[in-house]
């Protein structure tokens, strides 16, 4: 009965807690109202959110109960020595006894005994058994330490090779973020891929994502403002790499684009992907390229390296041996790509101030930067874009000059770039090389068609 009396207490004081609270802001309230400064509560507010809450804290320490009394402590008359002793834990059944030289030898004599029947003729021969071995004798067999549970493998006999643990989750999971990146990202090498074979397809689309990744690095930074996150990011896709395929000690990053090349490309040419990375490093700083050939370089080591390993990729999944041959047709088409994917990208790059020409060609034609930003000298931005053209038209021609030198089966992994180049050059040659024209940006459409007329005629 009595705590019941002390929860009424309780539950009134709480409710006229609550009343107080009500009360305060109806008269902050009212002096809003009466644009009055608010000065102080008034008073019986004050008095009563006092008493209520005594009220409250007098109910609730009833209600709660008494108080637990202090149990004595039951070691209080043992010595330290005899506290901090542990007998549980002196035994000798522990891995440790696996060391012992005598062990495999009692251990053997131990099953012995028990697997044969009881009685005193088997009792008699196991203790003659047991006086002739003696668990310390010298011709006993060195113990086995790697079988010891935990155990780990001497550095002497570590594999060389390097091995990253990947679950299937999370291949399939890098493999999503890969294809939805070339999928946004590149889509006529997506829709190349569409055309090789299905085995082959999570190598390729992991190669074109990690190109893809290192495309991006342009777009991220701006070198105007001496942004330098991007030769960060291209050196950690250079140790990236190097870890990858065992070259450096490092750590392989969990990052989806390098989960897929351990995943799905381990047998990919380290040094070509190395090569696609210091490429794009020694462009990062949106420098025009100096003269041609350093342009037709810059599309060699990227685009070509990249059709390398398409092709080396393809060649392994049909189990036919790749001729040293075709890395000059990878180049001379990469060349041409890279030609005309420049022709392409001057206006995207114009928006940002940058202008990637080479300078032997501008100077040849009295043209400069500044003259393509502001439209200055049509005519003669017209006759620079038109020598370009001339290049990549040359390149193209000499990669499609040794078609019969590539197998049939590996010509679809050309295909693609080359149906690419063949839309750029054509728009540029339609709209008299206008390089400000906005076709130049349109996709082709019919690109899937003319991929499937290649494949079906055995061409690129």
């Amino acid at each position: 009965m009595t705590k019941n009396i002390y929860g009424i207490i309780t539950i009134a004081a709480l409710v006229s807690l609550i009343h107080c609270a009500y009360s305060a802001a109806q008269h902050r309230f009212y002096l809003r109202l009466t644009e009055q400064p608010f000065v102080t509560l008034p008073t019986d507010v004050i008095v009563q959110t006092l008493l209520s809450l005594a009220a409250l804290i007098y109910g609730a320490a009833y209600i709660a109960g008494s108080f637990q009394y202090i149990k004595k402590d039951q070691h209080h008359d043992r010595t330290c020595d005899e506290a901090l002793n542990c007998p549980s834990f002196i035994t000798f059944e522990h891995r440790a006894k696996a060391m012992s030289p005598g062990f495999y030898v009692l251990n053997n004599l131990r099953q012995e005994r028990n697997s044969r029947t009881i009685s005193t003729g088997a009792a008699s021969s196991t203790e003659g058994v047991e006086s002739k071995t003696s668990p310390f004798s010298e011709n006993l067999p060195k113990p086995d330490f790697s079988q010891l549970p935990g155990a780990r493998i001497p550095k002497s006999a570590a594999q060389k090779t390097r091995v990253l643990e990947i679950s299937q989750a999370q291949a399939d999971e890098a493999f999503k973020n890969c294809l939805e990146l070339v999928r946004t990202r590149d889509v006529d090498s997506y829709m190349s891929i569409l055309m090789m074979p299905k085995k082959v397809q999570p190598e390729l689309i992991a190669l074109h994502a990690f190109n893809v990744e290192l495309a991006m690095v342009r777009d991220k930074v701006d070198a105007r403002k001496g942004d330098t996150t991007g030769m960060y990011r291209l050196q950690f896709w250079r140790d990236a790499i190097s870890s990858i395929y065992a070259q450096s000690n490092l750590p392989v990053p969990r990052q989806p684009v390098a989960i897929s090349l351990c995943a799905f490309a381990p047998n990919a040419r380290h040094q070509l992907l190395q090569k696609l990375v210091e490429t794009r490093q020694s462009t990062i700083g949106d420098r025009p390229f100096t003269t041609t050939k350093a342009l037709t370089d810059y599309g060699r080591y990227t685009t070509g390296s990249l059709l390398t390993l398409q092709l080396e990729a393809l060649a392994r999944h049909l189990k036919i041996e790749a001729l040293p041959h075709l890395d000059h047709v990878c180049a001379d088409l990469g060349a041409a790509f890279g030609v005309a994917n420049l022709i392409r990208s001057t206006l995207p790059l114009l928006s940002r101030g940058v202008v990637l020409l080479p300078s032997d060609l501008m100077s040849l034609h009295g043209v400069t930067a500044d003259s393509i930003y502001n439209k200055k000298k049509p005519q003669e931005t017209k006759a620079l874009i038109k020598d370009l053209v001339k290049v990549a038209d040359s390149y193209l021609s000499s990669a499609r000059g040794k078609t019969r030198t590539v197998p049939t089966a590996l010509r679809p992994a050309l295909s693609g770039v080359a149906a690419s180049t063949d839309h750029i050059l054509r728009v540029l040659k339609k709209k008299d090389f206008d390089v400000y024209s906005p076709h130049l940006q349109r996709r082709n459409p019919l690109i899937l068609w003319r991929l499937l007329a290649r494949k079906l005629t055995g061409t690129f």
